[in-house]
């Protein structure tokens, strides 16, 4: 299964590993990252990620992508 650090901006459904937890979950929905952190974090896009039935912010930097090739 190819395994893929993620820059790029994800589309809602994909399946994805949280490397902060190592947890599994699905894209919820993509946020646009407007906080304080945006100087800190070289990625526009924050996630909203459904991991274990509750939903956790990551960066796209923060998640790897399962299954993608």
């Amino acid at each position: 299964m190819a395994r893929e650090t993620l820059h790029k901006r994800l589309e809602p459904g994909t399946l994805v590993r949280v490397n902060r937890s190592n947890d599994y979950g699905i894209v919820l929905r993509v946020k646009i990252n407007w906080g304080s952190d945006r100087n800190l974090i070289d990625d526009p896009f924050c996630y909203e990620v459904l991991v274990k039935g509750e939903k956790v912010s990551a960066y796209g930097g923060g998640l790897t992508v399962i299954g993608d090739s």
